[in-house]
């Protein structure tokens, strides 16, 4: 019978190779040869966690360079789940127990598990060679990481670093890497990003330049890769134990951030930042709202509730009005962050960093507030009656651009709104595969929902203002 446990993790065979990819890292099993397997747990980083289990398990050196998925769920007799790896040191000892292996001299039935070997030639096929493929896939070749230390020891030993040889790879794919480097001073990080995050790229840049006091300073930049190597940014993320003061301070340096940035617009839209601006926003209501009216119909069962086509008409206008009112409330358009959890925050005395800008967009300043709102809300509920004083140390600064009535009429307005961008924000719903997959179209019709709760709860406070 399956477990709970069972059900939460993963199970990986490891492709470990070394020497170019001419040598399989193999278990004797019998008379032939088993995978390397690990489980790990899931909806975590996988690349970190299979790194760390087969340091800890066998004492290798190696990083991952993807993941290779075959076969059907259902087909039982060997692992879907590939992870490709590479040895660092190409003359290390095998572990105990396990030998180096020719690929070469493989053949099916050199496995216990018939049909493996097809699958492995398949998964280190993502690894080939030419040009054009180390272009596109660049972090799919065998030998990437040590070209990329030599990179970067280049690129840091005018500012007197060099590599100690430690590092922590947290993501992995052909296209995408995180790692942390350590080297004999500050860490430093370089993260890799490939589509649909190109855009990353050119944020990144963009904001470093202009708002260096906000973002990690870039040290060297791989364009080609779609790659930038970065400082860790100073201090700490708000987490439980976190007191009000850090999060006041989070509040002032956002508000910091989004004013310095309401002259820069064009460039930040031009550098790659989603386009939520309330008229882009506006555009979109009437071609949502009849996709969310379709998908509607479409749940199968409920609960949840369906909302009729009547009160997705009623939601529709109430975001347009509200939109409109946002619009003539005097507050400038400016840099949003549509991702600010607080791991994409750190905190340092009096400083802010703000990192991870995927989700970087143009738009109504208080929409990422709500977000960071959100946060607070769902790590420190203990605050909640301090919950005012954020908003009024955040709001204390547009009081430059707008009445005190303008900003908090704004304020009590943007948890609606928040919804809405967020939803509209990918244009993931003008995709038809996207309302073709079930948990897409539950996950819009959620989101719809929410929306729908929050324009009854400002109803609500508007019939108790006037009660009053």
């Amino acid at each position: 019978m399956t477990t709970q446990q069972q059900i939460e993790r993963d199970v990986y065979s490891l492709i470990i190779t070394r020497r170019n990819g001419s040598e399989l890292l193999c278990f004797p099993d019998g008379l032939r040869y088993s995978l390397p397997r690990v489980d790990i747990p899931r909806w975590q980083r996988v690349a970190e966690q299979i790194n760390s289990e087969v340091e800890k398990r066998w004492n290798l050196d190696a990083y991952s360079l993807s993941t290779f998925l075959c076969g059907k769920p259902e087909e039982t007799f060997f692992p879907t789940q590939f992870q490709i790896m590479e040895c660092i040191r190409p003359n290390g000892h095998a572990p105990h127990m396990a030998r180096w292996v020719s690929l070469s001299s493989l053949i099916d039935s050199s496995f216990r598990d018939s049909g493996i070997l097809p699958n492995i030639l398949a998964a280190l096929g993502q690894s080939g060679t030419h040009s054009n493929h180390r272009r596109m896939r660049p972090f799919a070749t065998a030998g990437w990481l040590r070209d990329l230390c030599l990179w970067i020891q280049e690129k840091i030993e005018p500012i007197n670093l060099r590599l100690t040889g430690q590092f922590r790879q947290l993501t992995a794919s052909p296209t995408f890497n995180l790692i942390r480097f350590e080297t004999n001073g500050a860490a430093l990080w370089l993260k890799a990003v490939g589509e649909p995050n190109i855009h990353e790229f050119r944020i990144v840049s963009t904001l470093t330049t202009l708002f260096p006091s906000f973002l990690p300073p870039i040290v060297a930049s791989l364009p080609e890769r779609n790659a930038w190597l970065m400082a860790e940014a100073e201090g700490t993320s708000p987490d439980p134990d976190s007191n009000f003061s850090t999060w006041r301070t989070i509040s002032t340096h956002l508000a910091e951030l989004q004013i310095a940035s309401i002259h820069e617009v064009p460039r930040l839209v031009s550098g790659g930042c989603r386009d939520i601006r309330v008229s882009s926003l506006l555009n979109s209501t009437e071609e949502f709202f009849a996709s969310i009216d379709k998908l509607m119909k479409q749940q199968p069962k409920t609960p949840p509730s369906i909302l009729t086509s009547e009160e997705i008409l009623d939601l529709k206008n109430r975001i347009k009005e509200i939109l409109s009112i946002l619009a003539a409330s005097g507050i400038p358009e400016t840099l949003n962050h549509l991702d600010l959890n607080p791991g994409n925050i750190f905190v340092s005395g009096d400083s802010c960093t703000f990192i991870d800008w995927a989700e970087g967009a143009i738009g109504h300043p208080f929409l990422t507030f709500q977000y960071l709102l959100e946060h607070l809300t769902r790590l420190r509920p203990d605050l909640a009656d301090r919950r005012q004083e954020l908003v009024s140390a955040y709001a204390s600064r547009w009081q430059r651009f707008a009445s005190t009535d303008a900003v908090s009429h704004s304020l009590a307005l943007a948890p609606l709104i928040a919804v809405f961008a967020y939803a509209v924000s990918t244009n993931a719903w003008r995709a038809p595969k996207t309302f073709a997959s079930p948990s897409a179209a539950g996950y819009f019709r959620s989101l719809v929902r929410r929306m729908k709760r929050e324009a009854d709860a400002l109803e609500n406070r508007s019939l108790e203002c006037m009660s009053a």
